[in-house]
């Protein structure tokens, strides 16, 4: 058994420990005539705002504040910990009012936002370690451009070097289009290298009729479809990824806004937190 199989079982162990603890902390407040809703409540919250105060971690990587992965872990098992809070919390998976609904929706899809997220986090960076070069999203633009400027210059290079237009005129119809436009939607949901395929099948049957040079500037144009192609999943992946960060974050400052309203409304109605 390797190391993270060993991790997932102490976590799993650690969040099974830390529920039923819960458990017992409620029972015995109900048990001792505690008002067990407002404590449930204040710890719910609590462990709200610990959980968005990850992202300001990451936005301050040079204040000592302990390593990033023991926060992602701490991160893990505290957002696995809200789910029983929660429900002890309400009473249930749902809650009665428009305001509470609100708050029960809010919640679950924020947690199920973090699910997915965790599931994403594990899953895309292996896809992206397949490609064998690394690349930053923000620079994927200009190195799109690059691919694009580098591969008329060596279309344009083989019909200064042999008068044959052969190449130049499948690059315009067939290749050109390919390196200089995006992907459709369904590609960023499900990206394949169809396209790909395709593209590198059609410059070998074409290999057959050119001449030196133009063969010469085939190689590269295999070698920049290549490129683009890969350039197109890093920008698919690592756009799914930040798109997933931006509404997990949405979800997470919402769901504090409408805690906070629902605190301060219950306080109000139940006269105070004693």
């Amino acid at each position: 058994m390797d190391r993270f199989a060993n991790r997932r079982i102490r976590h799993l162990f650690a969040a099974t420990l830390g529920a039923a603890g819960l458990v017992l902390w409620v029972r015995w407040m109900d048990a001792s005539l505690y008002r067990g809703a407002l404590a449930t409540g204040y710890v719910l919250y609590a462990a709200v705002l610990f959980l968005a105060a990850y992202h300001l971690r990451k936005k301050l990587p040079g204040i000592p504040l302990g390593r990033s992965a023991t926060w992602m872990q701490i991160h893990l098992l505290v957002g696995a910990m809200t789910a029983p809070l929660f429900v002890l919390h309400t009473g249930g998976f749902a809650a009665d009012g428009w305001l509470e609904g609100a708050l029960a929706a809010s919640y679950w899809a924020t947690f199920l936002s973090g699910v997915a997220g965790l599931w994403l986090t594990r899953s895309l960076p292996r896809q992206l370690a397949r490609t064998g070069e690394q690349y930053v999203y923000e620079r994927i633009p200009q190195l799109r451009r690059r691919v694009l400027e580098d591969a008329d210059t060596a279309v344009l290079a083989a019909v200064d070097s042999s008068g044959a237009t052969t190449l130049a005129s499948f690059y315009a119809e067939r290749v050109q289009g390919f390196l200089l436009g995006g992907r459709p939607l369904a590609y960023a949901v499900r990206p394949t290298s169809s396209t790909r395929k395709r593209l590198f099948g059609e410059i070998t049957a074409l290999g057959r009729v050119l001449t030196p040079p133009e063969q010469e500037a085939s190689e590269k144009l295999f070698a920049l479809v290549r490129k683009k192609d890969d350039l197109d999943f890093h920008q698919s992946r690592q756009g799914l990824l930040k798109g997933w960060i931006f509404v997990h974050l949405c979800l997470t400052w919402s769901l504090l806004l409408l805690g906070a309203l629902h605190g301060v409304l219950a306080l109000g109605f139940s006269g105070g937190h004693a």
